[in-house]
């Protein structure tokens, strides 16, 4: 299949790398490009590019990407390239195909596909349903937009075995085939504007996880979500979906999942706090109780969402109720997701800087009681803060920014009458800001609602700055 045949790959990132190396031990003929000069390169990554060259890669580095000029049979971009360039245009105008690692990972592997997307909420599914599959005695690859590259491990992998994948707009919008046997789908609000140009061109990226979907997969979806509701609600009438039990009539099966309604198939909460499972249509909407929603310990009314679409991904996956319930207790939250720092002379400090949108940061600042004092700001990507701001006003007394665009937060901010606002120039400046003028009882919240690439090379990494400041604040208060 790949003997012979012509790879541009765009972006010589960890997954960049990783299908080099691949491809060419098929014996594609590769090229991989970076707009990053050949001397920009970490000296380890210079090193394995040499060795690559000399394995027969061709490097553009330092260069604007060409796939039409190198003759390419296949582009596989980074996912933070925009399909609207104009070079990838001109590439699909030739019917040159143009996709990502993720959906490469899959035509080397044709793997069992756990797919999780939605605006938030994706991180802590991800990995809570990998531990509930890992618990149950199945062996997934869990990565994907998280951890390792999924094209590091497809080479390895085979048709019965399962990934885990949290996936992006990004990714999926360059799908191509890319089937999913069990597609979650946790919410939708605006994100990536700057990316996506439109709400619309993001939401049919979004869909793209349920594309190649047949009729003994699974669709997971948010009853709650009006617009994921509508979408599914449509599927159904079209013949393009049914319940649970209903006869097959082409495409998945719906298991809807929802805190405040009962829906005809999925999972709810009831009136006693119990998670239940209602069967569909074939089984007569008979209920079964699973467990109590309290033995979760992560905080947050939206996390309990993430609970009960990692339920429903163990429920199609037939793994018993008992070990659903083992897991489930077991689970402690995610890095750099409403991660608790720790707590010095009655102040709590959380981190949360995967927040990168302001949804996310409404849903953290919803978990908690406490007086709040805020770090917020980063790349803004084109997105309102008009709803954040007006959360603010509700839960916050102090709202610290930085980052590109905190002006614009600024801005929403005074728009509510909020005030207490204080500017500061790098993350450490604010932590230390906000640990002046906390008392006991507060909390200290990196929640950002916004991305990190301004001022770090990813959330992870100025999570670990928030989590490095507070220890030294923390341990200098102490001597």
């Amino acid at each position: 299949m790949w003997q012979g045949k012509r790879i541009y790959l765009i972006g010589a990132g960890k997954s960049g790398l990783a299908a080099a190396r691949w491809l060419l031990g098929q014996g594609a003929q590769v090229c991989l490009n970076d707009k990053k000069a050949a001397g920009d390169f970490k000296e380890e990554e210079q090193a394995e590019l040499a060795a690559l060259a000399k394995k027969g890669l061709a490097l553009e580095l330092g260069a604007d990407a060409d796939p039409v000029g190198w003759d390419a049979g296949l582009v596989v971009s980074s996912p933070g390239v925009p399909l609207d360039q104009p070079i990838l245009q001109e590439a699909r105008r030739r019917d040159i195909p143009v996709t990502n690692e993720i959906e490469l990972g899959w035509q080397i592997s044709q793997a069992r596909i756990v797919g999780i997307t939605g605006s938030n909420g994706k991180t802590t599914t991800t990995s809570l349903i990998g531990k509930i599959m890992a618990d149950a005695g199945f062996t997934p690859f869990v990565g994907g937009n998280i951890g390792k590259p999924f094209i590091e491990a497809a080479p390895e992998m085979k048709e019965n075995d399962w990934a885990v994948l949290e996936l992006s707009s990004f990714q999926l919008a360059g799908l191509l085939s890319l089937r999913t046997r069990i597609a979650i789908f946790l919410n939708l609000t605006p994100d990536h504007l700057d990316w996506h140009k439109t709400f619309d061109n993001y939401t049919a990226a979004k869909w793209n996880i349920a594309r190649f979907q047949g009729q003994d997969d699974w669709l997971i979806l948010n009853y709650d979500d009006q617009l994921l509701r509508l979408e599914g609600e449509k599927r159904l009438e079209k013949g393009e979906a049914y319940l649970e039990s209903r006869p097959a009539v082409g495409g998945p099966k719906i298991l809807w999942f929802s805190q405040e309604e009962e829906p005809e198939a999925g999972l709810y909460i009831d009136r006693e706090d119990w998670i239940v499972h209602r069967g569909g249509a074939g089984r007569g909407g008979k209920d079964a109780r699973i467990m109590p929603a309290g033995i979760f310990s992560v905080p947050g009314r939206h996390n309990r969402e993430n609970l009960l679409a990692a339920l429903g991904a163990g429920l199609a996956l037939g793994i018993s109720p008992y070990s659903l319930r083992q897991s489930i207790s077991a689970f402690e939250g995610v890095e750099h997701r409403m991660e608790h720092v720790g707590e010095h002379e009655g102040v709590l400090y959380v981190n949360d800087s995967k927040a990168t949108n302001p949804a996310s940061a409404i849903k953290a600042l919803d978990s908690y009681d406490r007086p709040i004092l805020l770090i917020a700001g980063g790349d803004g990507k084109d997105a309102s803060f008009d709803k954040l701001a007006e959360k603010v006003a509700e839960k916050a007394k102090t709202a610290v920014l930085i980052g590109r665009d905190r002006g614009k937060v600024e801005e929403a901010l005074l728009g509510q009458g909020f005030s207490d606002i204080r500017m500061t120039d790098t993350l450490e400046e604010a932590v230390a800001v906000c640990q002046s003028l906390a008392r006991p009882g507060d909390m200290i919240l990196l929640s950002p609602a916004c991305a990190s690439l301004d001022m770090f090379s990813n959330f992870e990494e100025r999570g670990k700055v928030f989590k490095e400041s507070v220890k030294s604040l923390i341990s200098n208060q102490q001597r």
